[in-house]
C-alpha cells in the first residue's frame, strides 16, 4: 500500500512538474516525426498480464525509419515520459523490472519469468547498475533480486540514482548501439561472459599488442559507438578470449575474435564465434562478415561448420591474402 501511494504521488507530481516538457516534446515530435505523437505498445505486466504501454513516437511512419531526433529522444529516455500515465492507472510502478516485449515470455527460463511477480517500473535495479551494458542474463538476475528484496528504501535509492545518472549522462550515442533483443539463453559452452569494460581494458590492450594471441577478423573503419566486445572466461574464471561485433544498428555486422595465449584451439574459436552469432540475432543482423585467412585451414573449416559461407570480396588492405565469409540468418532473411 505504501509503494502504491508513492507511485500515485510521484506520477502526479511528475506530470505536473513536467507538463511544459510534455508540451515542447509534443510540438517537436508532431513537426519532425508526424502523428500520432503518442504510440501504444503491448507489454507484459504483473503476473504476465498484457497492458498497453504509452510512449512518445521515435520513428517515422515509413518503414519505421529512424531519425537523429528520434534516436536522441529514445536514448535520452524522454520518450518514456508517458509511462507516468501507466503508473497512475496501476499498470506500472515508479520502480520495478522494465516492461519488455510480449514475445520474450516464451523465451524466459522459470527463474527469469519471476521478474513478473511485481509491477514493471519506469526504472529499476538493472537500469542503475549498467543498463544496456549488461548481458540479458545479468539484467534478469537483477530483476529477480529486486523481486526478492525490494523495500521502500531501495526504491528511493534507485530513483535518486536514476535522476543522478540522467544529469550525468553527456553522451547517449553509445546507448543507441547497445540495445539488443532477447533471443533466449546463450549457448551452453561453460563460459562466463562479461562486457569489455574498464576492468578488462589493460588485458585488451596487451592482447592487441601481443604476438602470442590469435587474432581473427577486424573492425577496420568501424565507428566506435557501433562496436561492442565481450570477454569470455572459463570455469576457473581465466579469460580465454575477447570477441566483438561492429556495425551495430545496421543489417550487416563485422566480427572479430582474439584468443589469449595458450587458448588457440578450434574449440575456443567455435565457442566464441557461436556467441557472436547469438549476439547477432539479438541485434537483428541479416549477415555477419568475418575476415579470415584462407591459409588457416582449421579455422576456415570451423567457421564453415558454424554456417559461414566463403565469398570473395575486394581486399581491404594491400598485400593480404584473405577472403571474407558471411552467414545469413535464415529466420531473418528468408534465404
Amino acid at each position: 500500500m505504501i509503494k502504491r501511494a508513492v507511485d500515485i504521488l510521484g506520477a502526479n507530481l511528475g506530470l505536473m512538474v513536467l507538463a511544459p516538457v510534455f508540451g515542447v516534446l509534443w510540438f517537436m515530435i508532431r513537426i519532425k516525426l508526424g502523428a500520432p505523437v503518442i504510440v501504444a505498445q503491448q507489454r507484459l505486466g504483473r503476473d504476465g498480464e498484457l497492458f498497453t504501454l504509452l510512449k512518445f513516437r521515435t520513428t517515422l511512419e515509413e518503414g519505421q525509419r529512424k531519425t537523429s531526433f528520434g534516436r536522441w529522444l529514445r536514448a535520452s529516455g524522454l520518450d518514456e515520459l508517458p509511462h507516468l500515465v501507466n503508473v497512475l492507472k496501476g499498470e506500472m510502478s515508479l520502480v520495478g523490472p522494465r516492461p519488455l516485449n510480449v514475445e520474450y515470455l516464451a523465451l524466459y527460463s522459470s527463474h527469469q519469468a519471476r521478474r513478473h511477480e511485481v509491477r514493471p517500473g519506469l526504472t529499476g535495479l538493472a537500469q542503475v547498475n549498467g543498463r544496456n551494458a549488461l548481458t540479458w542474463e545479468a539484467r534478469f538476475d537483477l530483476d529477480v533480486d529486486y523481486v526478492d528484496h525490494h523495500t521502500l528504501w531501495m526504491d528511493l535509492k534507485i530513483m535518486a540514482q536514476t535522476i543522478a545518472q540522467m544529469f550525468a549522462r553527456t553522451d547517449t550515442a553509445d546507448e543507441l548501439s547497445t540495445m539488443s533483443m532477447f533471443v533466449g539463453e546463450p549457448p551452453r559452452d561453460g563460459l562466463t561472459e562479461e562486457p569489455l569494460n574498464d576492468r578488462w581494458q589493460d588485458l585488451w590492450d596487451s592482447w592487441q599488442r601481443s604476438s602470442a594471441t590469435l587474432k581473427i577478423g577486424d573492425h577496420d573503419g568501424a565507428e566506435p559507438n557501433t562496436t561492442r566486445h565481450w570477454v569470455y572466461l572459463d570455469e576457473r574464471e581465466i579469460p580465454i578470449g575477447i570477441a566483438g561485433l561492429s556495425g551495430l544498428g545496421g543489417p550487416e555486422l563485422y566480427a572479430s575474435v582474439v584468443l589469449g595465449p595458450h587458448h588457440h584451439t578450434s574449440m575456443a574459436v567455435e565457442a566464441l564465434l557461436n556467441r557472436l552469432l547469438y549476439h547477432g540475432k539479438g541485434y537483428d543482423a541479416h549477415r555477419i562478415f568475418l575476415r579470415l585467412s584462407e591459409t588457416s585451414r582449421e579455422l576456415y573449416d570451423t567457421a564453415q561448420q558454424l554456417g559461414f559461407v566463403p565469398i570473395k570480396l575486394p581486399r581491404k588492405r594491400p598485400h593480404t591474402d584473405a577472403s571474407e565469409m558471411l552467414v545469413a540468418f535464415a529466420a531473418q532473411t528468408g534465404t
